[in-house]
């Protein structure tokens, strides 16, 4: 009954700091994402594959930020294998002019799908604090 190209679902913690988890590979989007998260109260981490993602999404808080222009980005590929939940929390971010890329994100039922620009010119604001 076993598939191994099934995604698992890690087990929700709680008490723990919220997660962002980026899906880049972007040095610079790191560095900055990063810096917004943990400014915010939440943990940070980076990973490049979708399985990564989902296996550091462990808090009920957790955020996905997933870039679009990614190569292993499939937004339908992590919505199959995220929680409804974290899917709702997630966000995904793409080059404007990829509306094919945005558009796919938003069928996949990602919470919140917006340009490249509006997710780097809003960090700020993207995360609530995690000290709720």
């Amino acid at each position: 009954m076993s598939d191994s190209t099934q995604i698992t679902l890690p087990q929700i913690e709680s008490g723990s700091a919220p997660n962002v988890v980026l899906c880049s590979t972007d040095l610079m989007l790191i560095s900055s994402v990063g810096g917004a998260a943990e400014a915010r109260g939440f943990t940070f981490t980076s990973v490049n594959t979708l399985q990564a993602a989902i296996d550091n999404a462990t808090t009920a808080e957790s955020i996905v930020c997933l870039d679009l222009s990614a190569p292993f980005s499939d937004p339908h590929g992590f919505a199959t294998s995220a929680s409804p939940e974290l899917l709702a929390r997630s966000i995904a971010f793409g080059p404007h002019v990829h509306t094919a890329k945005l558009e796919a994100a938003r069928d996949a039922g990602i919470g919140r799908v917006m340009s490249r620009g509006q997710f780097v010119s809003g960090l700020a604001t993207h995360f609530g604090s995690s000290d709720r």
